[in-house]
């Protein structure tokens, strides 16, 4: 497949108003960028020392946090963009159950929270298994003055591609997490909501690229997986299921040990210890007449396979339950009288690629106190790898920042790579925009086969290249369970004006090897 030419233009960004219009006429005050004043300092308050300068640390039990310098632009790693009507509306299920090799994550939140952040939830599920939120109406998130007792403290620092008048979603640190502050670089109005599942957006009247950033708080028991012995009728009301999953629903919780005696706690504790114990298989489970009932009785499958059947089987059982995903790590929720509890199933890939940041600890979650089997592959494993690579470079590759300093001397070990014997494959690109603007998405679309089989959930690089600059990455996509990528990808805003060329390549996974269009 030849590489696509690509002709680079410019765009204006448009100017900011301070109010925006509701469809019933009434004017909304947005959440406003605070400029700092030349002779005043910001303060927050800290539970328990009064103010405190937006300079000094804030600690947390997983460290020391410092307000990002909201006067500062950075490069983003990372560029926010998906509307509300596509990012994600739906979650698929799917039957590839091999462990995926390598997961492209980046993290905008100090404690970082590899690989959990809150990217996308679902906690309803049609007929045909596919997942969905039961209410997407969106509702602003107010300003909350100050943490609560029990909270945990988190900054985030995103790039968000704003149009005037849409939602665009921004991830999260938590179901239950509340922002206590907001900025805008360059300052313009802004403002934040959720859907009925928690999912976080943001609008405004404006239509540009901006930096946010934010200052949140979250109930530190919601990252606990443990789960409070409470009685049925403490916990909301699960709307009714599809009446067709009831006799699957049956089977799985017959082979789980389900029974209408058990309390809240019981039930939990039985379906974590039962998921966690899938295990990755390139082999597809057996149909035996729909993709839950398969999945949930083979327990085969990596996170998504397991959070999903999760999800099926609690909201049967009358738990309220969410799937929560991104990029990276797939987990479910499950509420309680008060909150909602992150519960990690395992399943996690092989290894991260991310951008370090060695200046923002990791978070550290309460302990877990469900049981985890022999060769577990949870979430926080996951996280460990990276860190642990990110510390086996040697000093002379990093700058001062942990980044990676190109003119230095290569002392990295030279390790002989095993041979690939993993069935050659094709990237096709099919479709893609031919006239393009700086610091604006551009969307195309493909496909990914090995030995004329689909590829399905393998990570597809978008590059550019030109003579002057090389060759750029500029995002990736995934493709679906039938090996197709659809999607957007941002071009940087300080792009040069030009013709470039267009490739696309995959690392491959278990089954589909290494490949790039020519």
């Amino acid at each position: 497949m030849t590489s696509r030419g690509l002709s680079v233009v410019c765009a204006v960004a448009l100017a900011a108003v301070a109010v925006m219009a509701r469809a019933d006429g009434e004017a909304v005050l947005l959440h406003e960028y605070l400029p700092p004043e030349p002779n005043e300092t910001l303060a927050f308050t800290r539970p328990g020392s009064g103010l405190v300068d937006d300079a000094a640390a804030i600690e947390t039990p997983s460290g020391s946090i410092v307000l990002p310098d909201v006067n500062r632009t950075p490069a983003p790693a990372t560029v926010y963009e998906r509307g509300a009507e596509s990012a994600g509306s739906e979650f698929r299920p799917d039957r590839d159950t091999s462990r995926p090799t390598e997961v492209t994550y980046d993290d905008p939140f100090s404690p970082q929270l590899t690989p959990f952040k809150r990217l996308k939830a679902y906690d309803a599920v049609r007929e045909d298994y596919t997942l969905y939120v039961r209410v997407p109406q969106l509702t602003p998130i107010l300003l909350r003055g100050a943490p609560l007792a029990g909270d945990e403290r988190f900054f985030g620092d995103l790039s968000v591609e704003l149009r005037a008048g849409e939602a665009v979603a921004i991830p999260s640190v938590a179901a239950d997490a509340n922002p206590l502050r907001l900025f805008s670089t360059p300052p313009v109005p802004v403002e934040l909501l959720r859907d009925g599942a928690d999912n976080w957006f943001v609008r405004s009247t404006a239509s540009l690229r901006v930096r946010l950033v934010l200052d949140l708080t979250t109930p530190r028991a919601g990252f606990a997986a443990d789960y409070p012995d409470i009685p049925w009728r403490a916990l909301p009301a699960v709307p009714p299921q599809p009446r067709e999953h009831r006799t699957s629903f049956e089977q799985v919780s017959k082979a789980i040990g389900l029974t209408p005696q058990l309390s809240p706690r019981q039930v939990v504790t039985r379906l974590t210890e039962y998921f966690r114990s899938f295990a990755p298989s390139e082999q597809p489970p057996p149909v035996r007449g729909n993709i839950y009932l398969d999945l949930a009785l083979s327990q085969k499958g990596v996170c998504r396979h397991r959070a999903f059947a999760f999800l099926v089987t609690a909201l049967n059982a009358g738990l309220p339950t969410r799937l929560v995903s991104n990029e990276a790590h797939v987990w479910v929720e499950v509420r309680d009288d008060r909150l909602w509890r992150r519960i990690d199933l395992g399943g996690a890939g092989v290894d991260l690629i991310q951008p370090q940041r060695p200046e923002r600890p990791q978070h550290v979650p309460p302990p877990d106190t469900f049981a985890w089997p022999t060769g577990r592959d949870s979430g926080d494993d996951l996280g460990a790898r990276e860190r642990d690579k990110s510390a086996k470079k040697p000093r002379e590759e990093r700058g001062s920042n942990g980044a990676q300093d190109p003119s230095g001397p290569d002392v990295s070990p030279r390790v002989e790579s095993a041979p690939d014997n993993r069935p050659s494959t094709v990237v096709v690109l099919e479709a893609v925009d031919h006239d393009l603007f700086r610091g604006k998405p551009m969307r195309l679309r493909g496909h990914v086969t090995s030995d004329a089989e689909a590829c399905g959930h393998v990570r597809v690089d978008v590059s550019i290249q030109s003579s002057a600059l090389g060759e750029r990455i500029v995002g990736s996509l995934v493709t679906d369970e039938h090996g197709v990528y659809d999607g957007e990808v941002g071009l940087p805003r300080e792009l040069p004006v030009g013709d470039y060329d267009l490739f696309v390549a995959t690392p491959g996974n278990a089954r589909c090897g290494a490949a790039r269009s020519l």
